[in-house]
């Protein structure tokens, strides 16, 4: 009977060991690299960047974000959040790659830019700077990792381990460029990225590495039409 006991009590201590990194180490930092790209080359003409908006997760209306710190999720993962602010996290990464592409690129947070759908779908701005501004919302901002499981009567994550995990990561955004209250120029850009069969250790900050690469392709995409329009000012 003791034996068995012994028994059973490793074989608990073993699932718990695998489920304690699913469960206790959900929190991710989040860090942006700017892409190189010598082909792109921005205006020079000075540009404020305001802070985005975070509306992930809300799928049928324009509004708030009520998950404001999760960045990943997926099967055998659970939920990870970051104590960055994601809003202020985008916000300085696109400052950081216009800069980086030649850009007076300026992080603003104390500066208004208010954006408002009127009822025929057009839209308006309102903004506190009289110079050009961007700002916008943030639609899409998160990576997945999903594990593959093992089934004992309940499913078990191998979080971690050695089996290999697929890695998705989405970045949408909806931009506005603003002068003097007057939309210049607005667009969705985004893109999406991912790697299957990743091995781990270190599954979280590789796909916080993929999710920033795909942050930096959209921001790369807004890059042109933004340093278009600033010329035409």
């Amino acid at each position: 009977m003791v034996r068995f006991l012994k028994k059973k009590i490793s074989i608990v201590s073993f699932f718990l060991l695998i489920l304690m990194p699913a469960c206790s180490e959900n929190r991710i930092a989040l860090s942006y690299t700017p892409l190189v790209d010598q082909s792109l080359e921005m205006s020079h003409k000075t540009l404020i960047v305001t802070t985005l908006s975070d509306h992930r997760f809300r799928l049928y209306s324009f509004g708030a974000n009520s998950m404001p710190d999760v960045a990943g999720w997926g099967q055998g993962t659970g939920t990870l959040t970051t104590p960055q602010s994601i809003s202020r996290h985008v916000s300085q990464s696109i400052v950081r790659q216009y800069r980086d592409f030649g850009a007076q690129a300026q992080y603003r947070p104390d500066l208004s830019c208010r954006i408002t759908k009127e009822k025929d779908g057009s839209y308006r701005a309102s903004s506190s700077y009289p110079g050009p501004v961007l700002c916008g919302s943030i639609l899409d901002y998160q990576f997945q990792i999903d594990h593959s499981v093992v089934g004992f009567g309940t499913y078990i994550s191998t979080f971690d381990m050695a089996a290999g995990a697929t890695i998705k990561a989405q970045v949408a955004l909806h931009l506005f460029l603003v002068n003097q209250n007057t939309i210049l120029w607005d667009g969705y850009v985004g893109s999406s990225d991912g790697m299957k069969d990743v091995k781990g250790p270190h599954l979280k900050e590789k796909a916080v590495a993929i999710l920033e690469h795909t942050l930096g392709i959209t921001i790369e995409q807004s890059a042109r039409e933004v340093s278009d329009h600033l010329e035409k000012i």
